[in-house]
């Protein structure tokens, strides 16, 4: 007996026609029209919201694309490190000195708020600390500064970068002035004062009284003895007496005296002591040679009871100095260094 082959899908339909999807519960109903929102289920719970108005033109409405990464509308500036606008193209600079060789550096824009000051920063930093030393490298150093702050505020003045459409930017750190760079500023601030110092004081000027720094007596060379020929006889002999060797006398220098020598009257002040060396009585010395002295040597002569700077009319600088009685006037090619000392005679 044979088995008939069965079906591996199923049963046939029926053989009447009936339509075996007929209890369909999908039956009879249309799909909706194009544009409605699908109805609270799988997908979304409700329709989504419209989208935000996008950094398109100004004004548009619904949602419009975005400027792309690097590129700023309408073709302007965008930053070199960023992408970022809006941005502006200026130029950051820094300067190196080393001994007898300077380095001028530049970083060209355009430059974001944001990565434009961080360059400014960085660079004017270690101008600060490297600008210094070489020959002329002040000059250039404060130079350099200014014309950062220049283009600071040029950087300072753009909006914040429109978010989204930039890359990662550079750290702008703390403010400038809160670095302790900022004390390299004392530097040549230092150097000017000790130069007016050093000016003031005559430190920069050659003394013209240096001739008198030792008083040495004249240097003298004694004259070397005659030598004697004798005639000579026949038949002829010829003695000579011993030539004697010329003798050199140098005479002991006078060791200077154990008060301070001229030049340093450029230092004295009041309450020292001097005395006029020429030893003269006369009530006007036209060439001094003072020498300052303890007050307590009984060979001082003249007390300082004023020193009186910028002038060389010594009369009219002591006419109000109460006990004064004479006057040193110390003259300079500048009128600025000459000074009158006002002196009481002891």
């Amino acid at each position: 007996m044979s088995v008939p082959p069965q079906m591996p899908y199923g049963a046939p339909p029926p053989a009447d026609g009936s339509n075996p999807y007929a209890d369909n519960p999908y039956a009879g109903q249309q799909a909706p029209p194009p544009g409605t929102p699908p109805p609270p289920g799988y997908g979304y719970p409700a329709p989504p919201p419209p989208a935000a108005p996008g950094y398109g033109y100004p004004g548009a409405q619904g949602p419009q694309p975005g400027p792309a990464y690097g590129y700023a509308p309408q073709g302007g500036p965008v930053c070199r490190f960023c992408g970022g606008f809006p941005a502006v193209d200026t130029t950051v600079r820094g300067h190196q000195g080393i001994i007898i060789v300077m380095r001028f550096l530049k970083q060209p824009g355009p430059f974001c708020r944001t990565c434009g000051t961080a360059v400014v920063r960085d660079m004017s930093a270690r101008t600060l600390v490297q600008g210094w030393w070489s020959y002329l490298s002040g000059i250039f150093t404060v130079v350099t500064l200014l014309r950062n702050l220049a283009a600071h505020n040029k950087i300072k003045d753009l909006p914040p970068p429109v978010p989204g459409t930039h890359g990662p930017q550079l750290d702008p750190g703390v403010p400038l002035t809160k670095r302790p760079h900022m004390l390299m500023l004392l530097l040549p601030v230092l150097s000017i004062g000790s130069l007016i110092v050093l000016t003031a004081t005559g430190a920069f000027l050659g003394s013209r009284h240096d001739r008198d720094r030792y008083d040495y007596p004249p240097l003298t060379l004694p004259s070397p003895t005659a030598v004697v020929i004798p005639t000579p006889t026949f038949p002829p002999s010829f003695s000579l007496p011993p030539a004697p060797a010329p003798t050199v006398t140098l005479p002991t220098p006078t060791a200077p005296a154990t008060s301070k020598v001229a030049s340093d009257i450029d230092y004295a002040k009041a309450g020292d002591c001097l005395r006029n060396e020429n030893g003269t009585s006369a009530t006007h010395d036209s060439n001094p040679r003072i020498t300052m002295l303890p007050c307590t040597d009984t060979r001082a002569q003249y007390k300082v009871l004023k020193k009186v700077y910028a002038t060389s009319d010594g009369d009219k600088a002591c006419e109000n100095v109460t006990g004064s009685d004479s006057t040193y006037t110390r003259e300079s090619t500048s009128s600025a260094l000459s000074f009158v000392l006002c002196l009481k005679k002891l």
